[in-house]
Parts: C-alpha cells; structure tokens; sequence
C-alpha cells in the first residue's frame, strides 16, 4: 500500500502514467482517500493481460490486490489491480483511511517526498516542492517504459483554505489541489485555517559557532534543541538559502554543520518539521552571527634546506589584517618537537630522514582565530 501511496495524478499524455490521489481529513485527522495508478498499456509492451499486469505490480512492491488489513492495524487499505478498456490503461487503486500518517504516504513516491506539511495552531501550510527537489525523476517508481509522469493530489480540510500560490489550485473554501508533472519548476503552497486545533505546541532553540575553514571562509556548526523532544527533522537556512536538514535525535536535538560560509553577518534560521504534524506544532528559531577571518594572498612555506645543520624559518607569512599574536610550534612527522616554539628552527641530528613542518596559529580581536599547519620539508642530508 505504501508504495501506491506515492502517487497522485489525472492526466495522461504520451507515454506517461497518471497518479491521483483524492484525500478528506476529518476534524479529529483521521484520513479517507483513494490513490489511483493508471499506466499506459504502450508502455508496457510486455503486459497484455490483466494477471500479468499484476505481476508487475507485484515485483514492484505493490501490495496484493484486495489486500486485507491486519485488525492491530491503525489503518485499512482495500486494493485492486484492473484495466480501462476504453483508455487503454492498467489501474490499480487502494481506498485507505486511518491516522494522518496515511496522508504522509500518500504524497510521497518511493519514499521520496515531495509535498510537505506542517502546522502552527490553527494554520496549516502545505508545500510541493519543484519535481527537482523531491529526488523523483521522470519514472520515479522503476516501471520500463514510462518516460514521462504526471501527478494531481487533491485535499479537503475541516478548514478554511485562506491562500494558493504557484500552481496550486484552490477548489472551493475547504478544498486545494496540486497538480503537475516533472517538469514543475516553481513551488507550490496553500495555507488552511482550521476550525479548531488541539496541537501541542513546539519551542525551538538555535545556536551557532564559526571555525576558520580557510582564509575568508569559515565553517560553522548549528545546534537546535526542542524544549521537549518529539520526532521529525530540523531544516537550517542562511536567511532564505537551504543549507540542510537533520532528524531531531532523542534527546530533541539536532547538529548540523556547513563549509565555506563567507566573512560578514549571517542569520541563521531553523525549522521544525514534526513527523505527526497534525498532533504536533511546527516552530522556528533564528541567530545571527557575525564573523570576520584573516585573509592570505599566498600560503606560508618553510624556508631553508633540509639538511642537519642548517636554521629553517617560516616564509611568505603575510596575513591581511596584521595579526595582534602568532604562534609557532614546529612539529618533527607531524608530532611536536618539546620546546621548539621560535621564529626559526635549527635541524638536528633526530631529524634525518624525517619531515619537519610548523603549526601556526593567529590571532587578532574581533577576527576568528585561525590554526594551520605548513607543507613538510623532508631532511635528506647529514
């Protein structure tokens, strides 16, 4: 059942197959729907009978048809594989009701999801992400020979639908449909006010801290924790660019990390999504950070032959701005040589046939401090 649960769509066109689900959502979530396949039979040419259409459906996952539901279940699914003489079609369709993770499954494809939910209060918004973005491509559920896809989701609410953007089509005051293909380019929404909530409400709480990565650059680490944990994931953004997402772990917390963020202030924002978004409510955190890091036109080098003897130094150490402190400390295969911390390092004995580089550290304030290691100098002379 699941696996048809990914499809939605009314309208076939060349080669392509047709999803289409048609779900209501009682006032206490409880969810009654059907979801219909339908695949052209040309795109098939293997298939000419209704039993081996369903052994295709069969060696895709699909449930057995008329599926019974198990009676510990919390949802039942009546399912059947069958044909359209008239348009050429092989069809299978599963009637479902149950709790509101049926809806969850019924808009997403091969686990893969591309419509979202998520609920503050009364206010539900729902979102359909570009085709691109949901992972799916042209023939997301594997069947040979269909080239092209085509979806339609239709939802009613025991609400009010207050707005549609994009595509998305607002049937009347309690109904919104979602209608596309894989070409869908633009997101689609609509936001529902419903008559009443019982939701138990989230609160987010978002930090962030920034390590040099490189110079200009920097890396930065997020930690966003719930006030009580509940499953579903975290989205980050930098202002309004995605940066990612991470499920929320038990403890109602989620890290998350980014590279190459650039000098200047940042604000960061997070989300909560709650898998049971119709129990629990969304929320949201934000942070601004502000950073600054040492510039360098040329990276720094070790000067000097590697032969025992002779006196290395640090080179072409020319940081923007001047930093307040360096630190040096030179290292003998990677590993701190005791009491070697100055400007220039005389190469003894011990070091004869091994690599000799320096750790440098800079410091300055209101500037991220920033620790490097240069490349290693092998010493091949006595």
């Amino acid at each position: 059942m699941k696996k048809l649960f990914g499809i939605a769509s009314a309208i076939l066109l060349l080669s392509g197959c047709a999803l289409s689900s048609t779900y209501t959502i009682a006032s206490d979530g409880k969810v009654s729907g059907t979801s219909t396949f339908a695949v052209p039979k040309s795109a098939l040419r293997n298939v000419s009978t209704a039993e081996q259409w369903a052994a295709v459906l069969l060696s895709n996952n699909f449930p057995s048809p008329s599926a019974s539901p198990s009676p510990s279940s919390s949802e039942s699914a009546n399912c059947e594989a069958g044909e359209n003489v008239e348009l050429a079609q092989w069809t299978y369709t599963c009637t479902a009701t149950g709790d509101i993770s049926v809806l969850g499954q019924a808009t997403s494809v091969t686990g893969s999801p591309n419509m979202k939910f998520t609920r503050e209060g009364k206010t539900v918004r729902i979102v359909q992400a570009p085709s691109g973005d949901s992972g799916d491509s042209g023939n997301p559920i594997g069947l040979t020979g269909i080239s092209l896809f085509f979806t339609t989701t239709t939802i009613t609410f025991p609400g009010l639908v207050t707005t549609v953007s994009g595509d998305a089509e607002k049937v009347d005051d309690k109904t919104v449909r979602f209608a596309a293909d894989e070409s869908q380019s633009t997101e689609m929404s609509a936001t529902v006010v419903l008559d009443s909530s019982s939701s138990t409400a989230t609160s987010l709480n978002l930090t962030a801290k920034a390590s040099p990565l490189a110079a200009g650059s920097a890396d930065v680490e997020f930690t966003a924790s719930l006030g009580a944990p509940a499953a579903g994931q975290v989205v980050f953004f930098d202002g309004d660019t995605l940066l990612g997402s991470v499920d929320v772990d038990e403890q109602g917390i989620a890290k998350f990390g980014t590279s190459g963020q650039l000098d200047g202030t940042h604000n960061y924002q997070a989300e909560f999504e709650p898998k049971d978004w119709w129990n629990i409510d969304a929320s949201r955190a934000q942070v601004s950070l502000t950073f600054k890091t040492f510039q360098m036109a040329n990276y720094p080098n070790i000067s000097g032959a590697g032969k025992v003897g002779k006196t290395l130094s640090l080179a072409n150490l020319k940081p923007t701005p001047v930093p307040a402190s360096v630190s040096r400390q030179w290292l003998r295969n990677g590993k701190a040589i005791a009491g070697k911390t100055g400007k220039t390092y005389k190469v003894v004995a011990a070091d004869f046939k091994k690599k000799i580089s320096v750790r440098v550290t800079l410091r300055k304030t209101g500037y991220l401090p920033i620790t490097f290691d240069t490349s290693e100098l092998r010493i091949s002379k006595r």
